[in-house]
């Protein structure tokens, strides 16, 4: 019984972290980011993804959603790629260079003018995603963020972001929100005339 009373208690206490979170959410980020989205799907750009750990595994879901989901309501097959999925490339790089890289060399040859890259990191000080921005702002695309904590390097080097603070360290919340932002946006584009209006290439 004593185990029961605990567990509920955490999960009280970690509903209400994760509802915090959401209270602080800035839909203008949000409509601001879906439109550079759209505008990129638009003209045929691609939204490259990318982060560490529990954020690199929100990459791969958002490439997933982003190119496979939206077979629900739409013949347009968004061009959506996570930078996180490529392991040789990534192992490669790291050994031969340096972990800050992983994400920049596989942009390299590849990267266009309007692309845009969408960085997630919980702290925002991940060099390989703060390069990964910068590498966007230098070479004509838009650098998104999906950031918490106290924001970090990447506040300041992202042209867009979701930024919502919350204690450092603490990571499943944050973490949480930005599955959900992926989940949102990709289910609100079924609702967006704009989107639904790009043909199938």
């Amino acid at each position: 019984m004593e185990r029961k009373i605990n567990i509920q208690n955490y999960f009280n206490d970690y509903r209400q972290r994760l509802n915090d979170l959401l209270d602080k959410v800035n839909i203008n980020d949000i409509a601001k980011t879906i439109e550079v989205i759209v505008n990129a799907f638009k003209n045929g750009k691609t939204v490259y993804v990318c982060g560490n750990g529990g954020s690199a595994a929100t990459a791969s879901h958002m490439q997933a959603d982003f190119s496979f989901f939206t077979r629900y309501f739409t013949k347009f097959r968004p061009k959506v790629r996570a930078l996180t999925d490529n392991v040789a490339m990534m192992t490669a790089v790291g050994n031969d260079t340096s972990f800050d890289n992983i994400f920049i060399e596989q942009l390299k040859g590849h990267f266009e003018n309007g692309d845009v890259v969408i960085c997630i990191s919980a702290s925002g000080n991940s060099e390989n995603v703060i390069r990964a921005a910068q590498y966007a702002n230098d070479n004509g695309g838009i650098s998104i963020a999906f950031i918490g904590f106290s924001g970090g390097k990447l506040l300041d080097t992202a042209q867009v972001s979701l930024y919502t603070p919350n204690p450092k360290g603490d990571y499943g919340p944050i973490e949480d929100l930005h599955i959900i932002f992926n989940h949102f946006i990709v289910n609100y584009l079924s609702k967006d005339d704009e989107f639904l209006a790009i043909p199938e290439r």
